[in-house]
């Protein structure tokens, strides 16, 4: 009876996958990989039936064509992301009751489905069980379908040559799905494996053999426990296993003996695969059983029916009927013999050992899950309790900072003080020829002189070791606030040199003026804002076209 495999994965880079291996693989062929600059080579693989490439109707129409290696070497080229999916494979299970030919006509009609709903180009490779799989324990049934798809439409350039360009769209994400109005890729999914069922169920009518049913056991109502995953070691040890015992029955049979092969298993977990595989056809013959009793009775009604009808439709019998008139009656055709049913001990017995095996695979489980959650809540816990330390410590850390910085302020403030004061003490000793530092104008050169030895203060006071750097910002900040301060006392400067009487006295103050001011320019003007240079710069500037007024006043003379 023909089952039902139709499932799909992604062949992406994430994993370490390349679309070029996934198809030399499969098609059992050598394909030179241009990306990875590697050559493939699984030409030698046995059970490839054969391998197609499988063009949409539309390009194949316009005699469109290209190879293997161009098409996989294209699908790896057209991605750029480190992560990307570069193919999509569906894997589908082909009836063993069908001919070779109408496998191959099954999987041809499948993967063309597909690649005119997506338009993307697929790569069909039919597989048949190798005698060697067979020897390890594979089922010779096992005929399948490995199908490659592009992931990006194919189209035909202005040259007739095929190039691969939008994603398909099983390839988006939902949420893209949605914006674009489409159903989620897990409803897309279960719509091609329903696409499956219809194909194959078509074909399998035409040969009057039992059809295949994409719904899950369990959605069929039909009681069948999923055996545990193997792994690979478990695997290999059974395959080891199976492998000593057939070289031990060929040794014997060399010598003339006969040795019954071992046939358990070699591990716990296929033990148990074994009782619940043997619960499984129990099972499955109940299921078979009850379907026989229903065909059954439609047989016999349908067989009734049609005695009816013949009774109907004949002519009727006379009124005296010798022995020599009775019809001859044709011997019942016998039945074919019922299957067997499984008794219901059996059934009960191997439904128990699985239900065992369910309850405790569940506990298990329970136990893992509980065991989890007991670890992520100390983790978690753990986790709390050091970012509680963290901000405490980042807390106490700003505090600390903040303490050192309040300490670094009141040191400096009593550090400008003692500049300041020792400035103002000194301030006796600048003097400048024909002018009264009492005055207004002769008040405000002397303040830039005296901001001048300030700045000459506040830069020893920076490049020394023991300042902090907090220190330095409020020293930076106050050479800041004494350049300004030149630049206003300037301004005022001028404005009462202005108002002066004589002449000789403007130009006097106007000397000493520029004097103070440029002193305090040159040795400054490399640690000052480029705005403060600026305004600097314009009040030389006024103050020098001052000065040339004066002097062509006194040379029209017209100063005193």
């Amino acid at each position: 009876m023909a089952i039902f495999i139709a499932s799909t994965k992604s062949i992406s880079r994430s994993n370490g996958q390349s679309a070029v291996a996934s198809a030399s693989y499969r098609a059992g062929v050598e394909l030179e990989d241009k990306r990875y600059g590697k050559t493939h080579d699984y030409s030698k693989k046995h059970g490839v039936i054969s391998a197609d490439i499988i063009l949409p109707t539309a390009l194949a129409a316009a005699n469109a064509d290209i190879n293997r290696s161009d098409l996989w070497n294209k699908a790896e080229s057209a991605e750029k992301r480190v992560d990307a999916r570069v193919a999509r494979e569906w894997l589908i299970n082909l009836p063993y009751e069908l001919s070779v030919e109408d496998r191959k006509e099954l999987a041809h009609q499948f993967a063309q489905t597909l690649a005119d709903r997506y338009g993307t180009i697929a790569d069909c490779a039919i597989h048949e069980p190798t005698q060697k799989e067979i020897d390890r324990g594979a089922d010779p049934r096992n005929f399948h379908a490995h199908i490659l798809f592009t992931t990006r439409t194919a189209e035909i350039n202005d040259n007739n040559q095929i190039i691969l360009t939008d994603k398909a769209t099983i390839e988006l994400s939902d949420n893209k799905r949605r914006s674009l109005g489409m159903a989620r890729v897990s409803h897309e999914i279960k719509d091609v494996r329903q696409i499956w069922e219809q194909i194959a169920n078509e074909k399998l009518a035409e040969h009057n053999l039992n059809l295949i049913d994409s719904r899950s056991y369990a959605a069929q109502g039909i009681d069948i426990e999923p055996q545990l995953k193997m792994g690979s070691v478990a695997t290999k040890l059974e395959r080891d296993k199976y492998e000593r015992e057939l070289r031990k029955a060929e040794q014997a049979k060399e010598e003339g003996k006969h040795y019954e092969i071992d046939k358990t298993p070699a591990t716990q977990l296929g033990t148990i695969n074994e009782i619940i595989n043997e619960r499984n056809e129990l099972i499955w013959g109940v299921e078979l059983t009850k379907n026989q009793i229903v065909n059954d009775a439609a047989d016999a009604i349908i067989l009734n029916g049609h005695k009816v009808q013949d009774i109907e439709h004949s002519t009727p019998p006379p009124s005296r009927i010798t022995v020599a008139d009775e019809p001859i009656k044709e011997p019942e055709p016998t039945s074919a013999p019922k299957p067997k049913a499984p008794t219901l001990d059996a059934v009960a017995k191997a439904m128990a050992m699985a239900q065992g095996v369910k309850n405790k695979r569940a506990d298990e489980q329970k136990q893992k899950e509980v065991a989890l959650e007991q670890q992520r809540q100390r983790e978690l816990a753990e986790q709390q309790k050091r970012e509680q330390a963290e901000r405490e410590r980042i807390e106490q850390a700003r505090a600390d900072r903040a303490r050192q910085m309040e300490r670094e302020s009141k040191q400096f403030t009593a550090d400008k003080k003692a500049l300041y004061a020792a400035a103002i003490a000194q301030s006796e000793q600048h003097t400048f020829k024909g002018i009264d530092t009492s005055s207004k104008a002769g008040t405000s050169i002397l303040a830039i002189s005296v901001a001048n030895e300030l700045m000459h203060s506040f830069n020893q006071y920076t490049d020394n070791p023991d300042t902090t750097q907090r220190q330095r910002e409020l020293a930076s900040n106050e050479r800041g606030a004494l350049t300004d301060l030149v630049s206003d006392k300037s301004q005022q400067a001028l404005n009462e040199i202005k108002n002066l009487h004589y002449t000789s006295e403007r130009k006097t103050h106007t000397a000493a003026l520029q004097g103070v001011l440029s002193e305090f320019v040159d040795n400054h003007s490399q640690t000052i804002e480029k705005n403060q240079q600026q305004a600097l710069q314009s009040a030389q500037k006024e103050i020098t076209d001052y000065s040339s007024e004066i002097n062509r006043s006194r040379s029209y003379g017209l100063g005193r």
